[in-house]
């Protein structure tokens, strides 16, 4: 929110606001506003996630 109100978007405009106005922008659209309702860390989480799902991740312990 903070990108789009330096931006110039209205800083009156808060995200369950935006979910609405993205769904009548782009009907054809599944928005899930489960996550744009959410904050950056969790999108976060959430990336970290699926990219560990796609690639293998190892994680390497190291002891001195």
């Amino acid at each position: 929110m903070s990108d789009l109100k330096s931006a110039g978007f209205p800083t009156n405009v808060n995200k369950l606001k935006l979910a609405d106005l993205l769904a009548i922008e782009y009907p054809g659209y599944q928005w899930d506003n489960v996550f744009l309702l959410r904050g950056r860390y969790a999108q976060q989480k959430r990336l970290e996630r699926a990219i560990a799902s796609l690639f293998e991740v190892h994680k390497i312990i190291v002891s001195f």
